[in-house]
C-alpha cells in the first residue's frame, strides 16, 4: 500500500510540473509571479505534497525562485548564469563534435532535421515549451557522437535548465541584444550551395536558420565550421544576454 501511495504521489507531482513548466516557459506564468501551494494544490484537486515536489524541481531548473518565508515566484535565469550553461552545453557539444570528427549516423542526421521543422512550426506556433524539446533532441544527437556516456551525462546535468535559457534568450530580444545574430553567422565561411540563406530566417527565426546552418557543416563533416557555429549558437549568445544585466543596472 505504501508502494502505491508513493508511486501516485510521483505521477501527480509530475503532473504538476509538467503543467506549471509550460505555463512559465509559455509566458502564461509571467517573472516575478507569486507561486502560492495551497492554490496550486486546490485547481489540481491535490494535496500540497506533489505541489511542493513540483515546485522545488522547477527551481532546480531555474525557472522558480524560493525565499524563505516568502515562497515560490516565477524567475529568469540570472544572466550570469545563462552565461555559464550556454557556455558549458557550447563547450561540451563542441568536444562531442572534435571526438567524433564530425561524423554522424545518417539516422542522428534524420532526427537532427525533423526536429528543425518541429522547431519552426513550435515558433510559429509561439509555443516555447515545443521549441524547447525540438532543440533538445537536435543537440542531444551531437552530444551523443562522442559516444562517452560521462561526457553526455554532464551535458544531461544541463538540460533541465535548457527551457530558462530560452526564457533568458526572449527577455534578451525584447532589449534588441541578438539582432546582430543573422550578421554574425554570415561571417562563418561555412557556408555551402545548399545552406539556407539568412533572409529566410523570418520562417521560425534565426534560431531556426542557426539549427540549419549546424546540420549543413555537419553533412559535410566541416568540423572547425561546426565549432565556430556552436561558438556562435552559445557562448556569442550567452554574452548578449549577459549585457541585459548590464543594461538593467544602468537603468534601461
Amino acid at each position: 500500500m505504501q508502494k502505491q501511495r508513493k508511486t501516485s504521489n510521483t505521477t501527480t507531482s509530475e503532473i504538476v510540473l509538467e503543467s506549471l513548466r509550460e505555463q512559465i516557459i509559455n509566458g502564461i506564468l509571467q517573472p516575478q509571479e507569486k507561486l502560492v501551494e495551497a492554490e496550486i494544490a486546490r485547481k489540481f484537486g491535490l494535496s500540497r505534497g506533489p505541489v511542493r515536489e513540483a515546485l522545488r524541481q522547477l527551481a532546480v531548473e531555474g525557472l522558480v525562485d524560493y525565499c524563505p518565508n516568502k515562497g515560490c515566484t516565477v524567475a529568469l535565469l540570472s544572466p550570469q548564469d545563462a552565461y555559464e550553461v550556454f557556455f558549458l552545453r557550447g563547450s561540451l557539444e563542441k568536444l562531442a563534435i572534435q571526438k567524433s570528427n564530425c561524423l554522424l549516423s545518417d539516422y542522428s542526421l534524420m532526427i537532427m532535421e525533423a526536429s528543425i521543422e518541429e522547431f519552426r512550426k513550435a515558433i510559429l506556433e509561439g509555443n516555447t515549451m515545443k521549441a524547447v524539446r525540438a532543440d533538445e533532441k537536435f543537440h542531444l544527437q551531437i552530444i551523443r557522437s562522442a559516444q562517452l556516456n560521462r561526457l553526455t551525462k554532464m551535458w544531461e546535468l544541463l538540460s533541465p535548465l535548457n527551457g530558462a535559457m530560452f526564457l533568458s534568450v526572449q527577455n534578451a530580444n525584447r532589449f534588441g541584444l541578438l539582432s546582430g545574430d543573422a550578421e554574425t553567422l554570415q561571417n562563418v565561411k561555412c557556408l555551402e550551395p545548399n545552406t539556407p540563406d539568412p533572409s529566410t530566417a523570418h520562417n521560425g527565426g534565426t534560431a531556426v536558420w542557426t539549427h540549419q546552418c549546424l546540420l549543413e557543416a555537419i553533412r559535410i563533416n566541416d568540423i572547425q565550421a561546426t565549432c565556430a557555429l556552436l561558438d556562435q549558437h552559445y557562448e556569442e549568445t550567452g554574452r548578449r544576454v549577459y549585457r541585459l544585466s548590464l543594461m538593467k543596472e544602468q537603468g534601461f
